[in-house]
């Protein structure tokens, strides 16, 4: 049985399952098995995690540990009461939006897949393409922001560099809304969001592309690409200092574990702690070649495990507010047994506009139909999030 356990109760006979990841180490997992020694222990504290997963049946139990259902259940609680009704008001419906925001997606794709191209080459990256995009994505998420989130949930791991850079721009957009940014300011946080790893490509095919975890020396280079990021855009000369800030710090954290630098709390300016956000939650909801992406509830689950040490709390739960539990794109359980994606925020948490398209007790798709369950008769709610892929449902398929 899986048990969540803080650190400091962990004992050798142990079985450790899955370690919550801490800032450095986002992407790679680490390894499971039996503790052996206090010194295991000690490690893990100085590293910065606080609390891991054991798995009872290959290791001792404790009093402390808790089972994951009611860890899951209490932190689903405590999302819930952060993200209260913090839904934005939209200014035109999704139907109405979505064919705009579909062409500004496929434009921002080729839009950064050019500036790669030119990095590569040692081009300078011109700064006013991406400044009109940046105000081309605020304008669709203030008029409905649900239509670029849904186009971000919709992915393909061979394009995940592209992919991720304009999802990133997106969020951005969304957290920026929902802050009240000023909005000159917040367009320099979208644009270096759209160009916050054009660095990656300066890093080796056999490195970036790497089906596996890295090894330390791979990692060592890896991490280089903030780096390159910052002195490519600096290069052009053209970025104000906060699009220059996204790009070289969206890997920073609060504790100073982060890098390239260590910054370390008020070192990590405004700009980079909502990157760190943002980039974090598109990267481990991303499908990539060493890495399962995981549900959208569960991803703001662990980014709020990991608030605090390594990500800003403030612009976490501004986060949680401004996508809402259930985002667009997640797998939800209604009420009446049926499965189904959530398409658009209502303000009422439990009532989103979903699109029903399969019923979980007969394991069947059936008539895809889109609800407002906020208005439906039926009364219809979410019971909690799913994960697609243990049920063989590939969201995408159904998002358009």
């Amino acid at each position: 049985m899986l048990k969540k356990i803080p650190v400091k109760h962990l004992k050798p006979g142990m079985y450790v399952a899955n370690i919550t990841q801490t800032g450095l180490s986002l992407h790679q997992h680490e390894r499971e098995g039996r503790v052996t020694s206090m010194s295991t222990v000690e490690g893990l504290l100085k590293r910065g995690v606080a609390e891991l997963y054991i798995d009872t049946e290959q290791g001792d139990d404790s009093e402390h540990a808790i089972p994951l259902e009611q860890a899951d259940a209490e932190l689903s609680t405590e999302v819930k009461k952060i993200a209260g009704d913090g839904n934005q008001t939209q200014t035109c419906t999704f139907e109405q939006e979505f064919e705009k925001a579909a062409k500004l997606h496929s434009e921002a794709l080729g839009l950064v897949s050019h500036a790669l191209e030119m990095a590569k080459q040692g081009e300078a990256v011109d700064v006013q393409p991406f400044e009109a995009m940046a105000d081309q994505f605020m304008d669709s998420v203030v008029r409905n922001q649900n239509a670029l989130a849904c186009l971000s949930r919709i992915r393909d791991k061979d394009s995940y560099l592209m992919e991720h850079s304009v999802n990133v721009a997106v969020l951005m957009a969304i957290l920026g809304k929902y802050l009240k940014l000023d909005r000159v300011y917040l367009h320099h946080c979208v644009t270096g969001a759209l160009l916050h790893d054009i660095g990656k490509i300066l890093i080796p095919d056999s490195v970036l592309h790497k089906p596996g975890k890295l090894t330390d020396e791979e990692f060592a280079i890896m991490k280089r690409h903030a780096t390159y990021s910052k002195k490519i855009l600096e290069r052009s000369g053209q970025f104000p200092d906060p699009v220059v800030n996204v790009a070289a710090q969206h890997h920073e954290r609060l504790d100073g574990k982060g890098y390239p630098l260590g910054l370390a709390g008020e070192q990590v300016s405004q700009e980079g702690r909502m990157a760190s956000v943002v980039d974090v939650y598109d990267a481990i909801t991303a499908d990539r070649v060493y890495h399962k992406g995981i549900p959208p509830s569960t991803a703001l689950k662990r980014m709020l495990e990991w608030s605090g040490p390594h990500l800003d709390p403030q612009y976490v739960q501004a986060f949680i507010k401004a996508m809402g539990v259930y985002p667009v794109g997640s797998f939800v359980e209604l009420e009446s047994g049926r499965g189904a994606i959530v398409m658009e925020e209502t303000g009422e948490t439990l009532r989103p506009v979903v699109k029903i398209m399969y019923h979980l007790r007969q394991k069947q798709y059936t008539k895809v139909e889109t609800v407002d369950l906020s208005r439906s008769k039926s009364r219809d709610k979410v019971i909690k999030s799913l994960d697609p892929d243990e049920l063989g449902i590939k969201i995408k398929d159904f998002l358009i």
